[in-house]
């Protein structure tokens, strides 16, 4: 699945790609997200925990991040596994800054293109509703990744970080579903006003 996508947060550039260089902070963002120390190989272990209702699957994997300040652009790697069903996931995200001018304020763009293997049951949720979530997701990583970034000071990383409930993401689904058939209506309706 490829995905691309941006978000807006306040602050320069120069801030923005700081926050991106701090892993286990840039994973507190993540509903559900933790990492460890760093390896000496520079990858960094992780966890993912993801709850369909009642059920959770824990993902168990590695992450790498390679910053390049001077560019304002980056790539996050990770690949993990879960024991259920052959649940499998390699992600790879590239992300770029550019400066915004917002009402006399200074403010980052954040465009990321982001490739993801999935396979198991993944792959099998993917087809049936996995745009939607991923969109949903990152609207909340957008949110927490902009308030860290104006408040100006060091969250803290929560050691039990909430899972990532697919159920809570339901509603959002259900917008982007509801938003997608609108502008279907509109489009399928401007072509029929147009014939008259």
């Amino acid at each position: 699945m490829r995905f691309e996508n941006h978000f807006e947060v306040a602050g320069p550039p120069a801030e923005v790609i700081a926050v991106f260089a701090d892993v286990p902070l840039v994973a507190s963002f993540l509903p559900g997200a933790a990492v460890g120390e760093r390896a000496a190989d520079g990858s960094y272990p992780g966890t993912l925990t993801v709850a369909f209702g009642p059920k959770r699957l824990v993902f168990r994997g590695t992450l790498t991040n390679e910053v390049d300040a001077a560019a304002f652009s980056g790539q996050l790697g990770g690949t993990a596994a879960a024991d259920v069903r052959g649940a499998r996931m390699a992600v790879k995200m590239e992300y770029r800054l550019s400066p915004l001018e917002r009402a006399g304020a200074p403010g980052t763009r954040v465009d990321f293109i982001s490739e993801a293997q999935l396979t198991g049951v993944l792959a099998e949720f993917a087809n049936t509703g996995g745009v939607a979530v991923t969109d949903a997701i990152l609207q909340e990583f957008a949110h927490r990744f902009s308030a860290h970034v104006a408040a100006d000071q060091p969250q803290a990383v929560d050691a039990q970080p909430a899972a990532l409930s697919v159920a809570k993401l339901g509603s959002h689904i259900a917008l982007a579903k509801l938003r997608g058939m609108a502008a279907r209506l509109a489009c399928a309706w401007r072509k029929l006003m147009a014939r008259r």
